[in-house]
């Protein structure tokens, strides 16, 4: 949908930054719809912008399988508090929404389990991560191919954690005929902590987070 034929306090907004483990920077992006599929792709005139510790990026236009967002980076911003803004300028006959706002979390790396490594479900899993100081949770979740996804939360403070022996459940479900499914299977485990923000008040809806992330590829067997 065009943006001309949407007011902006019909618009959605979605604004997410996140921090890799690996890089100094933050990568950003926005996505704007009406109702939960109809993405609006910005006209003449119109921009989304992000700054934040002395940076500042105009997000470029994405396309993808029916999706439309607006991506970008900013350089060397990966500081926890950090503020990061997300300016949406519009034409003159719409009101524009120039303060949706978040800080950053700490940042999060994995340092248990290593990539490569195979772990029984019937054996715990043990989880451990470095990080600065934080008041934030984290959360470990875990999906692949021959598993249930599942996720554990830890509190605050908290930087290692053992998964339990029989927590990360085989796929169940009605085989293929003539085709056994899967016992042992890659899995990706991931370590996220996360800031939810202030969204600017010109819009309908929407969310705008900010996430540190860490992953790892392991394998699940029986």
């Amino acid at each position: 949908m065009q943006s001309k034929d949407v007011r902006t306090s019909g618009i959605t907004a979605t604004y997410v930054v996140t921090l890799p483990e690996t890089t100094e920077v933050a990568d950003v992006s926005a996505s704007y719809r009406v109702g939960t599929l109809t993405f609006i792709e910005l006209g003449d005139g119109e921009s989304v912008t992000t700054s934040g510790g002395g940076k500042e990026v105009k997000l470029k236009h994405h396309k993808s399988v029916g999706v439309t967002d607006y991506d970008g980076q900013l350089d060397g911003v990966v500081a926890a508090g950090t503020e990061i803004t997300f300016d949406l300028t519009r034409g003159k006959a719409d009101g524009s929404a120039p303060k949706s706002t978040v800080k950053l979390p700490e940042r999060v790396k994995l340092t248990a389990p290593q990539t490569g490594t195979t772990y029984s479900r019937r054996a715990a899993l043990p989880v451990r991560f470095d990080s600065g100081p934080s008041d934030l949770p984290s959360l470990v979740s875990w999906a692949g191919d021959c598993i249930q996804a599942g996720s554990l939360q830890l509190e605050a403070g908290r930087t290692s954690v053992s998964i339990p022996p029989g927590s990360i459940h085989p796929v169940t479900g009605t085989p293929t005929p003539g085709r056994k499914p899967p016992t042992t299977c890659d899995v990706t485990l991931s370590l996220t902590r996360r800031t939810a923000g202030t969204l600017d008040p010109a819009f309908k809806d929407g969310s705008i987070t900010a996430q540190s992330e860490s992953t790892r590829q392991i394998t699940s067997a029986p």
